[in-house]
């Protein structure tokens, strides 16, 4: 009975599972993908494989005219299917190839294959196209050492000559200052490749402010250099931002890498002959060559609130509410979005009304590497709060940028908002404003009710008015009233004054900055560090001076704390921990400072600061 039973629930899995497999969603179930792959650069007459990839079981199947090149086999059928599960959403993807083995044509040149068709659902879909460039055998290749850069050697180490070389590589050698340039390092190679050494940093990009991109995988394709096929592999890819103009030289970099060479055995015996050739590793060191950039100055004709933006961007706006009562807060959040410096945007600005309280807007970078470089978004999200009844027009968020493919100033907008804000019933003024100055809000009304004088009282039966009872809850009642209202009161008080308030608490948020700029610097992320640190200073200043960061110049700062008496010892101080701080952002790697150093000045400068205050 017990055989019976585990039968019958292990034919029951069985069934389960073939129908849960037949049955799991296709996330092609929409698109159909039909795909040709073969090698972009070919030797004269090499013999290659041309693979034809499709996601869906096709009715028919149909190759192109091969043309020049020489069919030599195929095609050979395979598929396959995997199943993947992601957050409980189990799917399957199939995948089905025609593979076909040609033979390049002998004479060199750019040649075309045209798109293969197939038959899906009696609807009839094409392949793309290829271009394979054909290289001629027996052409020099004198051209790839003028191009790019050659082995040298050591006393110790072997050279790869025109067989291995390494080069740095840009889309563009002429740019503006902030215009984002993208770069490769990259290894050309035709001997037997073993590996590098990971410990190469260079090259150093003094000038540039730069961000790696994390490449998914280190594999070689082929490239044509001069008249010559190479294995080229990207060892890194840089996204740079020059910071100044003129001509920058980025010096030579050296790389390390192994290679095995087959050697021949000296000795004659049968036995080696047998086990074949001997092959031995080799080190070789490979120096690049210089590449020159010519960096230009930005037009002068730059508008007002041009803050340093180059690329070419969008901005879209929105609000949460358009229509409020006085006192609750609205939150507008604006983004930008792109192709260039988008980390280094500033605040996306505004002219907001005098009734408005608005705080430092959160900033919050998203950025995608793509194959061209750096896209994105960056997102500034505003709270305000008004403090009076009307009707108020908010004008458009906008941003001015520097457009390097147009080589001209260019301005965005996002659209105007209309906000109604309602008198709330904390508020005992009716206010009529539509963006006023402060000066000009005038008080209309103040609510007053006036008191009865007509009264009809009767006498009614037994009530607790009079009694000790009554007495004892009364005053103990109003007791409590006044307690609320006076803890209300301060907290009011407290709240409502946002200068007293982010004064009161700007020595507990540099505190917190601080903290946070600590943990950075035990993680020993030095970017990340320096502009916490900024953060921290210049965030210190605009609370306790009442500033917005916006509005925060060197000037302007100077002038208050002399104002304030502070000890002019205390502000070179502070500027040149500032100037550091900046420099060590934007010029990474130039800089060799102790961080454990550099925070406790900043700590120990805010302190001072903070007690002379």
């Amino acid at each position: 009975m017990k055989n019976s039973n585990t039968k019958y629930l292990v034919r029951a899995g069985l069934i389960a599972s073939i129908l849960l497999f037949v049955t799991l969603p296709d996330n092609h179930a929409q698109d159909i993908s039909f795909t040709a792959k073969a090698p972009k650069v070919l030797h004269a007459e090499e013999q290659f494989q041309l693979v034809y990839s499709v996601n869906k079981k096709i009715d028919e199947f149909t190759p192109p005219n091969f043309g020049e090149f020489r069919y030599l086999g195929g095609p050979s059928t395979g598929s396959s299917t995997s199943i993947s599960n992601v957050n409980g959403k189990m799917t399957k993807t199939s995948s089905y190839t025609f593979t076909y083995y040609l033979q390049a044509p002998s004479s060199s040149g750019k040649y075309t294959l045209a798109p293969a068709t197939a038959t899906f659902k009696k609807n009839e879909i094409e392949s793309n196209p290829l271009e394979i460039d054909v290289v001629a055998t027996g052409q020099s290749s004198s051209q790839q050492l003028n191009s790019g850069s050659k082995a040298v050697t050591n006393s110790a180490e072997s050279s790869g000559g025109d067989e291995l070389f390494v080069r740095l590589v840009t889309d563009k050698k002429t740019a503006y200052i902030g215009e984002q340039i993208t770069a490769w390092v990259k290894l050309y190679n035709k001997l037997n490749f073993s590996g590098y050494d990971q410990r190469f940093k260079g090259p150093d990009f003094v000038g540039f402010y730069q961000q790696e991109v994390e490449l998914p995988s280190r594999s070689f394709e082929r490239e044509r250099v001069g008249n010559d096929i190479y294995d080229v592999g990207v060892l890194k890819k840089i996204i740079l931002y020059p910071q100044k103009s003129g001509e920058i030289i980025v010096e030579p970099f050296e790389l390390i890498v192994e290679v095995q060479k087959q050697t021949r055995r000296q000795s004659q015996n049968i036995f080696d002959e047998f086990f074949g050739p001997q092959y031995v590793r080799s080190r070789i060191n490979l120096k690049s060559k210089p590449v020159k950039f010519t960096i230009r100055q930005l037009p002068l004709n730059q508008p007002d609130d041009f803050t340093g933006a180059v690329g070419k961007f969008k901005i879209q706006a929105s609000a949460n509410e358009s229509r409020v009562t006085t006192n609750d807060a609205i939150s507008f959040k604006v983004v930008v979005s792109g192709k260039g410096n988008l980390k280094l945007l500033e605040n996306v600005k505004t002219n907001f009304p005098p009734t408005f309280d608005v705080f430092e807007p959160i900033k919050k970078v998203q950025i995608d590497n793509s194959s061209e470089g750096k896209t994105g978004k960056v997102s500034f999200e505003y709270t305000a709060i008004p403090r009076h009844a009307g009707n108020f027009e908010i004008p458009a968020f906008s941003l001015s940028y520097f457009d390097p493919s147009l080589k001209a100033y260019q301005n965005i907008k996002s659209q105007d908002f209309s906000i109604i804000v309602d008198k709330g019933d904390d508020d005992s003024t009716t206010v009529v404003a539509s963006n006023l100055s402060k000066e000009d809000i005038e008080l209309l009304g103040s609510d007053i009710r006036y008191i009865l004088t007509k009264t009809n009282l009767q006498k009614r039966g037994y009530f607790i008015f009079g009694t000790k009872w009554f007495y004892g809850v009364y005053i103990f009642t109003l007791a409590l009233l006044i307690f609320v209202l006076i803890i209300r009161k301060e907290q009011i008080k407290r709240t409502a004054n946002i200068v007293k308030y982010r004064n009161r608490k700007a020595g507990k948020v540099a505190g917190r900055r601080l903290k946070k700029a600590r943990k950075l610097l035990k993680d020993n992320n030095k970017e990340e560090f320096y502009e916490e640190i900024g953060r921290a200073l210049w965030g210190y200043l605009s609370d306790k001076l009442n500033i917005q960061l916006s509005e925060l110049s060197k000037e302007k700062t100077g002038e208050e704390l002399k104002n304030k008496k502070i000890d002019e010892g205390q502000v070179t101080n502070f500027f040149s921990l500032v100037d550091a701080c900046e420099y060590a952002r934007f010029a990474p790697g130039s800089m060799d400072t102790d961080l454990q150093e550099f925070y406790s000045k900043a700590s120990k400068i805010i302190s001072e600061l903070d007690q002379n205050l």
